[in-house]
């Protein structure tokens, strides 16, 4: 590396050295983030960058990300400065320039630069949940109710699941090695052993599950062993597919009219919209909020390594749901009010 080293070069040397040893999904975001950095400023030398090139990465990729072809979230935005920052110092470090352009330039991030929010699924899908019937419907359940990570759902084991006691140890995940392999590594996401209650009503269908498994695994592949990313993307994919066709039956049923076998060569309708299992976690986030459980035990339970995580979900929640009473008290004053004459 010399004063003429381009950025990309520099990206390139940093990125070999920074991903050794990090899993495959780190490695990747990684690799996305120094892609969209080397995107605006890759072929500039490291000495010709200045701090308002980096301005000018955070306001075009604020209006339009290029992936998505919408605006980018406050998220991603920090995550690529942060990438740039490091980069950076890396070429400080190697004396190719002594100042760092990307320096406290997480303040330039748009105030108005959303948030991803995650978002839980309605009342008609958590009855489906519970209603539908499928290999992965364990999951969902587990997921939903207990908050648990999907790398966490798919580590968990029968030996984790206190029945007597109703309680969950989630003590490990599997971590995704390549693009279709997981291993089970100790620890969850934030390093912690974390402990969920089960509850009451579903204690005993986890009995009955428990008693006719045949795996030490609860949501093992066909084999009894660990799913592969594969094996759980079509696994998903299939528990959907039986949702939509169970939810098209039943119209189908109410109205009278013949339905299409579930394996027809027609394409079955989409009657009711697909979700993520993110999103179960969500559900999960939603339902503790409803039922009155402060931020700090939510944090807990959930797992999150800072409470900020928490309180994002739980504030935007609290608009969401004031919202909700908002309208209630705006349709009650349309309804039973007689405020034409007033």
């Amino acid at each position: 590396m010399n004063n003429n080293t381009l950025f990309c070069q520099l990206s390139e040397i940093w990125l070999n050295k920074t991903i050794i040893g990090v899993c495959y999904t780190h490695k990747c975001n990684l690799e996305s983030y120094v892609k969209h950095l080397n995107n605006y400023i890759g072929n500039k030398k490291v000495s010709d960058i200045k701090p308002y090139d980096i301005d000018l990465i955070i306001h075009e990729l604020a209006v339009c990300n290029p992936n998505t072809h919408k605006p980018s979230s406050k998220k991603f935005l920090n995550n690529i400065v942060s990438c740039a920052i490091r980069i950076f110092d890396f070429a400080v470090e190697n004396e190719l320039i002594y100042k760092n352009p990307a320096k406290n330039k997480k303040k330039e991030i748009p105030r108005n630069a959303p948030y991803k929010i995650v978002n839980a699924i309605n009342a008609e899908q958590q009855q489906l949940v519970i209603n539908v019937e499928h290999r992965a419907k364990i999951a969902a359940i587990i997921m939903m109710f207990m908050g648990l990570r999907t790398g966490e759902l798919l580590a968990l084991e029968w030996s984790d699941v206190d029945l007597d006691n109703l309680k969950l140890s989630v003590n490990k995940r599997a971590q995704r090695n390549n693009p279709n392999e997981y291993t089970v590594v100790p620890g969850t996401k934030n390093g912690k052993t974390r402990f969920v209650s089960i509850p009451s009503n579903l204690g005993l269908w986890l009995k009955k599950k428990k008693s006719v498994a045949t795996s030490y695994l609860v949501l093992p592949n066909r084999q009894g062993t660990l799913n592969s990313p594969t094996q759980w993307k079509r696994l998903w994919e299939s528990y959907q597919n039986d949702i939509n066709y169970y939810c098209y039956k039943q119209k189908c049923d109410a109205a009278n009219i013949k339905c299409e076998k579930k394996y027809s060569s027609n394409k079955i309708p989409q009657v009711v919209s697909k979700f993520n299992p993110h999103q179960l976690r969500h559900t999960y986030a939603t339902l503790l909020y409803i039922s009155g459980v402060d931020v700090l035990t939510a944090s807990e339970l959930l797992g999150h390594s800072n409470i900020s995580t928490t309180l994002k979900i739980y504030t935007h929640l609290d608009r969401e749901f004031k919202q909700l009473n908002i309208t209630k008290f705006d349709n009650y004053i349309k309804s039973d009010l007689d405020i034409e004459n007033i």
